[in-house]
């Protein structure tokens, strides 16, 4: 921030108006005031304090320099924002050396989370490798009684990374808040069972928890023997080949979507247990945090349909989004 004091300014400016918006400007860019304060201080609004800022700008008596380091992302993160008609987006640098790409998104997920807790705030969680990792890089400066509710079921008898009951524990301890446990199974094999245990009272009770949180924090998967489903043993090999076959390339919370960003029917959306993917566009903050080559297809298509407001990505994935081929 410069301040121009000795800059010879149009002939039509006042001498009073010039030295009443120096004087504005002092106070708040050197001197720290908030604009009510100086407005109490001069004798003024704070519309009319807003108002001198502005106008102290316009005339070019105030110069805003803005200075990137070299891990800044803002311009790409702006465009992110602007074409995918995000809320916010987050570029984290890519993975170096022993930082795996995990490890880099998690810790820009959790920066961002950090800013965004308050008092009542209810965060949640779903399938995610990248969540598990969040609490290693999580540390809030305050303490903060909020609320990490799972928003799909967390009993397993696996442990590939899937949000479970350590990870929403631990980020509500080192926040100070409280972890809202999702008991249920993440999916079960037979239709029947699944009928059942959605008509049951806990399980309704957490659905409707879950479609109350104030943010989630989600990623995508892939149809592939990567994918964390097929890993965890949810889906055989030839269901995953039938998955395939059905022309879908990814899964937010176990429903699987198309090229379009489009959730398709599938014999999986009778086996999850959780929130369904249309309840993530009515969430004030739908978190989508994915990277890496293998994602980008699916993070492309996921982002036509409106289901994330925000994404939290690697540069080179970003790069990848924005270019126009």
């Amino acid at each position: 921030m410069v301040i121009h004091r000795n800059l010879n300014p149009k002939s039509d400016i006042d001498p009073d108006e010039l030295y009443l918006l120096l004087r504005v400007a002092n106070l708040y860019y050197e001197n720290n005031l908030t604009q009510d304060q100086i407005g109490q201080k001069l004798g003024y609004s704070r519309v009319s304090i807003h108002r001198f800022l502005d106008r102290a700008i316009e005339l070019g008596l105030v110069q805003i320099l803005i200075h990137e380091s070299g891990e800044n992302f803002i311009d790409l993160e702006n465009k992110l924002i602007i074409k995918f008609n995000l809320r916010d987006a987050v570029v984290v640098p890519d993975p170096y050396e022993n930082i795996s790409l995990y490890t880099m998104l998690a810790r820009g997920s959790a920066k961002w989370l950090e800013k965004k807790l308050k008092p009542g705030t209810r965060i949640g969680l779903g399938l995610s490798r990248t969540i598990s990792h969040i609490p290693e890089e999580f540390h809030p400066q305050h303490k903060c009684a909020c609320f990490f509710t799972e928003v799909v079921g967390s009993a397993s008898d696996h442990s590939g990374g899937v949000a479970k009951y350590n990870v929403t524990a631990n980020l509500a301890e080192l926040a100070g808040g409280k972890p809202e446990i999702f008991y249920s199974p993440n999916y079960v094999s037979d239709e029947n069972l699944h009928a059942m245990l959605m008509r049951e009272t806990t399980i309704i009770n957490s659905i409707k928890r879950a479609k109350k949180c104030d943010m989630v924090l989600q990623s995508v998967g892939t149809v592939d023997e990567n994918a964390i489903l097929y890993t965890e043993g949810h889906i055989t090999k030839e269901e995953l080949y039938d998955l395939k076959k059905a022309n879908v390339i990814g899964d937010i919370l176990g429903h699987y979507f198309n090229t379009e960003g489009e959730i398709m029917p599938t014999f999986m959306d009778r086996r999850v247990i959780g929130i369904n993917p249309e309840e993530l566009k009515k969430i004030e903050w739908s978190v989508l945090i994915a990277g890496g080559e293998d994602k980008l297809q699916v993070i492309r298509s996921i982002l036509k349909n409106s289901f994330f407001n925000v994404l939290i990505t690697n540069h080179a994935i970003a790069e990848s989004l924005l270019d126009s081929r």
